[in-house]
């Protein structure tokens, strides 16, 4: 296994902290917050062994919306979806507690496997997630959306709502393969359909 870089888990240990602190209540009686501890290796080691994430060919979905109009249906991120499972690339979907049925709407309407994580992944362990991720898609680009860390991190991604409203998931697609084409450490595998069509669907 690759040696994550100082500099990344010093940007790791500063993003986790800086979502803890952006939970502490703004109270001018309230005690100062306590020091937050960096996130442990042991926790991302625990959710990767447990989901089966494989760093090298994983992709992150973020379909949540923080906007009243989100920038794309669930039916578009899930074309994206089945067409970088059928690379042999690993999806995962992750997402906000308040945004299940944007999250679940996306996986009911993939026609491959994807790893379900939404209100799986600890907000210390998100950071780490998505450093190890070689791409990230999401709906925008607000505060609390993983793009901010993405960036920070150096995460190649794609924000839906920094294109035109009629930009199709083919387009999406040919800018992630590119952008995955680009990352060096980046190894697609197998791909693996998990839809299987029934009876009457094939005759």
């Amino acid at each position: 296994m690759r040696a994550t870089p100082l500099s990344t888990l010093s940007t790791l240990s500063t993003l986790s902290d800086d979502l803890a602190t952006a939970l502490v209540p703004d109270e001018p009686s309230a005690p100062p917050p306590a020091a937050t501890p960096a996130p442990s290796d042991a926790d991302y080691d625990e959710l990767a062994a447990f989901h089966g994430i494989e760093r090298e060919r994983l992709v992150l979905i973020h379909p949540g919306s923080h906007h009243a109009a989100p920038a794309w249906p669930a039916q578009c991120y899930a074309d994206v979806a089945d067409q970088l499972a059928a690379d042999g690339w690993q999806i995962a979907i992750v997402g906000d507690a308040p945004d299940p049925e944007r999250t679940a709407g996306v996986l009911g309407a993939m026609q491959t496997a994807a790893l379900f994580l939404a209100g799986a992944v600890a907000p210390a362990t998100l950071p780490r997630l998505i450093a190890n991720a070689r791409l990230l898609v999401s709906d925008d680009a607000a505060a609390s959306s993983p793009v901010a860390a993405a960036r920070a991190l150096g995460t190649p991604h794609i924000v839906l709502d920094e294109h035109p409203r009629d930009t199709g998931s083919d387009a999406i697609v040919a800018r992630a393969r590119a952008a995955l084409s680009n990352t060096g450490n980046a190894h697609p595998g197998q791909p693996f359909t998990l839809h299987m069509p029934t009876a009457h669907e094939s005759a």
